[in-house]
């Protein structure tokens, strides 16, 4: 039966009681692919619906499993069986085929429950989970999860206003009760003070000087009545301020001027806005947004978790009465809270990371993807999606507009919208609204200076004089470097040996405690060999520790080599032996280190922000988080101390990314009146990406960088799909890796499908977190032929470990390529 006559017979009584029986086709909260059909117990019959969260009893054991409706239907739908029709038969011997499971011996099993406190996911984010699904090779339960806050599902109880109302007849039944003269005064006066409608308990109690007891007594003479009411507005909200609205630079007014049409009359499309750092791509997103909202719509503005700042949500809080905020660092009660504005339409605006895409909103206008080149965009865990991917797809399904911004977009959205095939529109803000002009930029070549200077210095005598002026003139400065610790790695200079994880493929990065200063005095000459790798070495106590930072396995800080007994050296740098330099050269400077040792959690990071932007610091020192999202006027310089770091990292994206970074933390410099500077440190001054990134010339890194990728047929070229097996045993993940392999090639070549692959071979990291690792990289020109592939392998059960019983993962359109 359709769901338009489930939904019919859910809506009338008479029918229900000649339904003989009700199916729901359910997705359990688990790596299944499978949905499975229980049978609604008449009891539950008025409560279920498409979307309902429900707990069924799942396997032999009958464990009750939480999970998602995807359909009803009051006649039993047949068997699921395996999906085959890409696999060739007579390889059926690689792997045995997946059954799935029966729902019982004997019939199908009931629902156990439904949660009527939790809001039914709505038909359009289970389409968009279902295609989730499909495409990014994740079992819908899984996908559905994901979607859904845990605060959500967990239904988290919600803040909540006592509200009083004067009952209907209140007048009468109080004339007609007897009461004694106390509490007729305190009658008249609460109805006086309900006379303009319900208030809140707390207020009218305050108010009317009077106490809950006594108002109690009047609820139970029924001539009030007493609601629980949700707490509206948010109580992060930072109340609207009617703000002015600025005045719009020429290239801002002709970029609303193109988008008013789409506005107007909203249908799918998708922009792409191309504007310098501080060039006022937020005011023309919250104009885009006002239009929507005057028509009664919503929006959804997507900024990357690293940039989702107060400065951020405030600039849309001023704007628009009623906005929810989605985020990681929200409490549970707060996540719940704001889920459920959106749900119930009490937001215009919803502002968040990217699982905010996955918000409830009922008839959407608008998307925003700010700075969509962000990789934090993309999720590592499953469903690996990437947020601006799925966004643009909302939209479609939507029939609404998608803006998607950035001063360097990603090369497959510039490709997208500049190439032959053009399928994005392309505004561009080429200026900045007060007329300022880009900060001048100054190179650095630090082979040079390590030829000028003795010594190990990570600030060149250029940064050091430019920071001494900056600092005479009250301005304020921020340095990145993208790597935290004091140093890289700790290194034998007489064997080389090298400090390595035991669990990865990757150096111990020094980190300085609290306890000591700086990292000195390496070995011990009462028993170097004991001290140089044991935990209990008084040395290492006092001045500080290794760690890696993959496995974040922790251990104190090596005396001496372990093969040789010499002293070791400590390699490289990082933002803790920076801030020592900083602090040595500079004694009175006011500074604070932005990583992710020192920001302990979303209130040091707003906290930290918050004295910056009162005058409280004078320099703020980080990695990448401090590069995005933050609009300081008095910030007249950047340094960037060394740019070379992304550059050396085994990816083909590794040059886009240097460039993205360098232009976005040069932005933050000169956002006032004044030009500002940018010092960039560099052992490669030539290298293209970072020459191009001193000009803020994005479209020369383009023609520069885009014959590269078609050459390879890297994306924007094609489409890229990565499978990783990782297992404890080497052997073991080898030979599932080699047994897929050749499943794919069988696949490929009697389907003659147009797709290449690298593999399988060890990644770059070939060991991580105790487990050893092979990757198959799959190529196409489109996305078709891939999924078609990844479809047939994951019916044959490839992605369930049906081969050697070694997990498998895979991701579509991957963004790290360790």
């Amino acid at each position: 039966m359709p769901l338009s006559r489930v939904a019919h017979i859910l809506e009338d009584d008479s029918a229900l009681e000649t339904a003989r029986s009700l199916f729901a086709t359910v997705a359990v909260d688990q790596p299944l692919d499978t949905p499975y059909t229980y049978v609604v117990p008449s009891s539950l019959v008025p409560d279920i619906r498409v979307g309902s969260r429900v707990h069924v009893p799942l396997g032999r054991t009958n464990r009750l499993t939480p999970g998602t409706v995807l359909a009803l239907t009051t006649q039993a739908p047949p068997p699921l069986k395996p999906r085959t029709e890409d696999l060739p038969e007579d390889d059926a011997g690689l792997f045995d085929k997946p059954q799935p499971e029966t729902a019982s011996a004997g019939g199908y099993k009931p629902i156990h429950s439904v949660s009527r406190e939790v809001l039914p996911v709505p038909q359009d984010l289970l389409d968009l989970a279902q295609w989730l699904s499909a495409y990014y090779v994740c079992p819908i339960g899984m996908t559905l999860a994901t979607m859904v806050p845990a605060a959500v599902k967990r239904g988290t109880k919600l803040p909540a206003h006592i509200m009083v109302h004067l009952a209907p007849n209140a007048a009468e039944l109080a004339a007609a009760t007897k009461l004694s003269p106390k509490s007729r005064a305190l009658f008249e006066k609460l109805r006086d003070c309900l006379a303009s409608g319900p208030r809140k308990e707390a207020d009218l109690l305050e108010s009317c000087a009077t106490t809950r007891p006594a108002l109690k007594r009047m609820v139970a003479k029924g001539l009030l009545k007493l609601e629980r009411q949700l707490a509206f507005p948010l109580p992060d909200e930072v109340p609207a301020n009617n703000i002015p609205a600025l005045d719009l630079s020429e290239d801002q007014k002709n970029a609303l001027s193109q988008l008013n049409p789409l506005l107007d009359d909203p249908k799918f499309a998708v922009r792409l806005v191309h504007g310098v750092t501080g060039s006022g791509k937020t005011e023309l997103y919250i104009r885009a947004i006002e239009k929507i909202v005057a028509q009664g719509k919503r929006a959804i503005v997507l900024v990357p978790e690293i940039s989702l700042t107060p400065q951020t949500v405030k600039r849309f809080t001023q704007r628009f009465p009623r906005v929810a905020v989605l985020h990681s660092g929200l409490r549970d009660t707060q996540r719940h809270q704001h889920w459920h504005a959106i749900a119930s339409g009490w937001a215009q605006v919803i502002v968040g990371a990217r699982s905010a895409i996955f918000a409830p909103v009922s008839n959407l206008g608008l998307i925003v993807v700010d700075e969509e080149h962000d990789s934090s965009y993309k999720q590592d865990n499953a469903p690996k999606y990437h947020g601006r991917d799925v966004a643009i797809r909302r939209a479609q399904m939507l029939n609404v507009p998608i803006l998607l911004g950035s001063a360097t977009p990603a090369l497959e959205s510039w490709h997208n919208a500049t190439g032959p095939n053009a399928r994005y529109g392309l505004l561009s803000l080429t200026s900045r609204p007060t007329g300022t002009q880009m900060p001048r930029v100054v190179v650095v070549d630090m082979k040079q200076q390590t030829k000028e200077r003795r010594g190990l210095h990570i600030l060149s005598t250029t940064l050091e004089y430019s920071l001494k002026q900056t600092l005479e003139k009250n301005k304020q400065a921020i340095f990145l470097l993208n790597r935290r610790g004091y140093a890289h790695y700790v290194t034998c200079p007489r064997c080389e040996w090298v400090l390595m994880c035991d669990n990865c493929d990757a150096t111990m990065v020094v980190h300085r405690t609290k306890e000591g200063s700086g990292l000195r005095g390496q070995g011990s000459e009462e028993n170097p060999q004991s001290s140089a790798l044991s935990p209990q070495s008084s040395f290492a106590s006092r001045y500080g520790k290794v760690q890696c930072h993959y496995c974040l396995t922790n251990m104190l800080l090596p005396q001496a080599c372990p093969q040789c007994k010499a002293k070791l050296t400590h390699l490289g740098q990082g933002t803790q032996r920076a801030e020592d330099e900083l602090k040595r050269k500079f004694p009175n400077l006011r500074l604070a280190r932005m990583d992710s040792d020192s920001m302990q959690n979303a209130a040091d990071y707003h906290d930290t922000l918050d004295r910056f932007a009162k005058g409280d610091l004078d320099l703020l020192i980080g990695t990448q988080m401090i590069a995005k999202g933050l609009d300081f006027p008095n910030v007249e310089l950047v340094g960037v101390l060394n740019a070379d770091l992304a550059m050396t990292m085994p990816d083909f994206r590794a040059a886009e990314r240097t460039f993205q970074l360098i232009c976005q933390v040069a932005g933050r410099s000169g956002r006032s009146t004044e030009r500002g500077t940018v010092v960039v440190q560099t052992y490669q001054p030539h290298e293209a990406a970072i020459a191009h990134a001193c000009n803020h010339d994005y479209l020369g890194f383009v023609s520069s960088e885009l014959p590269h990728r078609q050459e390879f047929g890297y994306p924007p070229f094609g489409r890229m799909a990565r499978i990783l097996f990782a297992h404890k045993g080497f052997t073991k993940v080898k030979t599932a890796a080699e047994e897929v392999a050749r499943l794919v090639e069988a696949l490929v070549q009697r389907h003659n499908l147009p797709i290449r692959w690298l593999g399988p071979q060890p990644p770059s990291m070939g060991r991580l977190v105790e487990l050893y690792r092979f990757e198959l990289i799959l190529f196409s020109t489109t996305a078709g032929p891939l999924q078609r592939l990844l479809a047939a392998l994951r019916a044959r059960g490839v992605f369930s470990g049906a081969a050697q019983h070694v997990p498998v993962t895979v991701d579509v359109d991957p963004v790290n390529m360790m």
